[in-house]
């Protein structure tokens, strides 16, 4: 979730709502997100995401960075358009997932928007409960799969309307929210297997340090060194079979350097910036699938390692 700086208006008319919908096939498409449900507020939205890649970061920063752009140029103005970095909310699937799922479409209901949230068309909810067709990049299975086979739209409308959850009501109205929404064993067991071994990342919310980003340069040095392979050939298009180790730089560059697709293009020659953003689709496809390009994640996962350390 994230909200407009001192709560300003992130969305002023249907324009406006609508970029930031196009922008999430951008996250299905070039980082494999999941996108379960959303819902877009006049001053903050939410979005209900699993990330199949540990991507979570590079993913949000691409969606705030473009609709801040979008709504800069558009209203003439300058600097920055949200609070802050978005806020990232781990969730227990088992216990939480169908409850979440339900305040967030509740959102426009407790805000005073509308009566019934079937009538607001910035969420996921009209599809939810509606057979208009869902946008291949949403998935709304997963949470109709909790209400068997049969009538699943009806009996989440009567789930979401049924009643108010208090307890999600308490905890999202804290001024500091926790990261991990989930039972007491779930909590343990995040905090034992996944948090106290983590010294510093971006996919953990609330991190106390803030990474450098690594060089172009850096990038490619350990990128050449891992496939065996002079730094120099990271800049060769090689058509004819193919140049996997500027392919894994180009990705990387674009994952962990923070800098824009047109930069990077640049930086590697012979490649414009539609080309890039091939490259990182591509790879994430591959990661998730391991076809097309072969097994990759590991390289991926021990380069980004010694590139971040």
């Amino acid at each position: 979730m994230n909200r407009g700086a001192a709560r300003i208006t992130t969305f002023h008319d249907n324009d406006d709502y609508q970029k930031l919908i196009d922008l999430l096939l951008q996250l299905k498409r070039r980082y494999c997100f999941e996108i379960h449900a959303y819902c877009l507020m006049p001053n903050h939205y939410h979005i209900l995401i699993r990330t199949p890649l540990p991507n979570l970061s590079t993913g949000m920063r691409h969606l705030n960075s473009l609709y801040t752009s979008y709504y800069n140029k558009k209203y003439k103005r300058d600097g920055a358009l949200f609070r802050g970095r978005y806020k990232a909310i781990l969730i227990d699937a088992d216990n939480y997932l169908l409850r979440v799922s339900r305040y967030i479409h509740l959102n426009p209901v407790k805000g005073y928007l509308i009566k019934h949230p079937g009538k607001y068309l910035w969420s996921s909810y009209q599809f939810y409960v509606s057979h208009i067709a869902t946008p291949d990049w949403l998935y709304t299975e997963t949470i109709l799969s909790y209400f068997g086979i049969k009538q699943q739209k009806n009996r989440y409308s009567l789930f979401v309307m049924e009643q108010t959850d208090q307890e999600l009501e308490i905890f999202y109205s804290k001024a500091k929210l926790l990261p991990v929404l989930g039972s007491d064993i779930f909590r343990k067991k995040i905090s034992k297997e996944v948090l106290c071994k983590i010294r510093s990342s971006k996919e953990i919310p609330d991190r106390k340090k803030v990474s450098t980003m690594p060089s172009l340069a850096n990038i490619c040095r350990t990128v050449a060194k891992h496939y065996q392979v002079s730094s120099r050939s990271l800049f060769a298009v090689k058509r004819s079979q193919g140049n996997l180790p500027r392919k894994i730089a180009i990705y990387l560059s674009a994952e962990l350097s923070g800098k824009s697709f047109g930069f990077i293009a640049t930086f590697f020659k012979n490649i414009g910036t539609a080309g890039v953003s091939q490259i990182v689709l591509r790879v994430n496809s591959a990661r998730v699938s391991e076809t097309s390009i072969g097994n990759i994640s590991k390289d991926i996962i021990a380069l980004s390692n010694l590139i971040k350390s």
